[in-house]
């Protein structure tokens, strides 16, 4: 009785402070579902919110995820029908999401927004990873490189869908790590960073923990840190997990929002197919295995982009290590033999990554014009 009576005295104090903040149109608004993902959006934030102090509405489904800006305002709105109400009601000129499949889910567009904006969560290509209507609603996109505005392109002429203003931004978080990174820690860690796939049990490829346990019993130091995704749709198997391995004092299962720590202290990453390979690869310049026995394919229409390759397969076959299941007691030479093998590749990265995404090291400075000139400004 006293949990319902809390969460009725909760729901209310939601409640009451979403109608008292959708009183008026926001210029700038941002939703976040948790805090693992306000590392994607700060650099944005603080670009705004010096050019137009308290004009930024910054909502979240998470409690604890809140902006350190005297000029942003921040709200919490939960989840479930106050967070839909909220969506309903609130009118902004600008609001900025990195969320995908707007309009398919609980958050419908509505007239009451001018503008829906999305900003990437990570550096790869839009038709592999994503379903196929992934960004389809969205009115403007913020790109990180030149090959994500053609593989937008190429579906919109397919089906003849309306022109979105896609805007050559660079990859925010790249910008965010490298002003952040240490390189001279000490580098004794192999990272395990999987990520989620629809057409696995569990949402992950249990693989995985065979590499976990055979990197342990050879007596090395293991990073486990599972995609954000995986907290949402496999706990069972993360406890799993926990339970497995907490017992060698070599493992640490990473939850925390930053992933920066963990890549810090990594000598190598092992990934199948997370967006986390690419941020290590362009910012730390190590060497990364790929976990290669099951793909990761979320659009249904995959094959109509045959003839591109995406930019994660591109990095993966150019400097990547493949490897598969039965290959996994061999992990600790394979581990060995690459990062003998990248030294040869380390000086075409900084080639890789000025070719493919837009103003390296300098997408914030980039944004301080856009965001009048392309934004703003801009009425299309």
């Amino acid at each position: 009785m006293n949990s319902f009576i809390e969460k009725i005295k909760s729901d209310y104090l939601i409640l009451r402070n979403i109608l008292r903040n959708t009183n008026k149109s926001v210029k700038f608004l941002f939703y976040s579902e948790n805090k693992s993902y306000q590392k994607f959006s700060i650099d944005i934030i603080d670009v705004i919110s010096k050019k137009y102090p308290n004009q930024i509405l910054y909502v979240s489904s998470d409690r604890e995820d809140k902006i350190d800006n005297i000029n942003v305002k921040n709200l919490y709105i939960g989840q479930g029908l106050l967070m839909k109400l909220f969506f309903l009601i609130i009118k902004a000129e600008n609001f900025f999401l990195t969320l995908t499949d707007l309009g398919n889910h609980s958050i419908k567009k509505t007239k009451n927004i001018n503008k829906y904006i999305y900003y990437f969560h990570a550096a790869v290509s839009t038709f592999k990873n994503y379903t196929n209507t992934a960004f389809d609603n969205y009115d403007v996109i913020l790109c990180s490189g030149k090959f994500q505005i053609n593989e937008i392109r190429k579906r919109e002429k397919k089906l003849n869908l309306p022109k979105k203003e896609l805007i050559e931004t660079g990859y925010f978080y790249f910008d965010y790590l490298k002003e952040k990174i240490s390189l001279t820690k000490e580098t004794n860690h192999i990272l395990i960073a999987p990520s989620w796939n629809y057409d696995l049990k569990n949402f992950i490829n249990e693989n995985h923990i065979k590499v976990i346990d055979t990197l342990l019993k050879n007596d090395n130091n293991v990073i486990f840190r599972p995609h954000p995704e995986h907290f949402k749709r496999s706990s069972k198997i993360l406890n799993e997990i926990k339970i497995k391995f907490n017992q060698f004092h070599k493992f640490i299962f990473d939850e925390s929002v930053e992933n920066l720590n963990s890549m810090e202290k990594a000598k190598c990453l092992i990934t199948d197919a997370s967006g986390i390979a690419l941020e290590y690869l362009v910012l730390f310049k190590r060497p990364i295995l790929y976990l290669s026995d099951k793909d990761k394919i979320h659009n249904k229409d995959f094959s109509d982009f045959k003839d591109i390759k995406s930019i994660d397969h591109i990095a993966k076959d150019e400097f990547g290590y493949k490897f598969y299941e039965n290959d996994i007691n061999e992990i600790n030479s394979l581990i060995d033999n690459s990062i003998k093998d990248f030294q040869s590749k380390v000086h075409y990265l900084d080639d890789f990554t000025n070719n493919n995404f837009f103003n390296f090291g300098s997408t914030k400075k980039k944004f301080d014009l856009i965001i009048d000139n392309q934004i703003i400004n801009n009425k299309n």
